[in-house]
């Protein structure tokens, strides 16, 4: 069963299960603005929390986020998925959790985030770029 695009968000939390790997939850990273893609960049979620790594972000388990025990992001194993391979949204992370995953992602690529994020409707273009003949 295919996911519905439009589930797929950033900050969604969806079920994943990744070669070689075991099922597991993982967050969307991938821009809203990306949404008609058939694939998603998203960071693993694990219960084997490991203390003092860089590129980790602790989550306490409840119902926003779908979590069952005590989690951390992988922000150090970004993988791409195919919609069509993800399992169900099962929560969603909030604006603060976000924004440290953000942090992290700047160290991974080695470069700063936008301060603030490109609006295309405040410069008068639309969501999906300019595809004129």
């Amino acid at each position: 069963m295919a996911l519905d695009p439009d589930a797929v968000r950033r900050g969604s939390v969806v079920s994943i299960r990744l070669p070689r790997d075991k099922a597991r939850p993982a967050v969307v990273v991938r821009s809203d603005l990306l949404r008609e893609l058939s694939y998603a960049t998203v960071l693993p979620i694990t219960s084997d929390l490991r203390e003092g790594i860089s590129l980790r972000i602790d989550l306490a388990p409840g119902p926003e986020n779908g979590l069952r025990v005590p989690s951390q992001v992988m922000v150090d194993w970004p993988q791409t998925v195919r919609l069509s391979d993800m399992g169900q949204v099962i929560g969603e992370l909030n604006p603060a959790i976000m924004q440290a995953i953000t942090r992290e992602l700047e160290k991974l690529r080695g470069e700063k985030a936008p301060a603030v994020r490109w609006d295309p409707s405040a410069h008068a273009q639309s969501e999906t770029g300019r595809f004129e003949g």
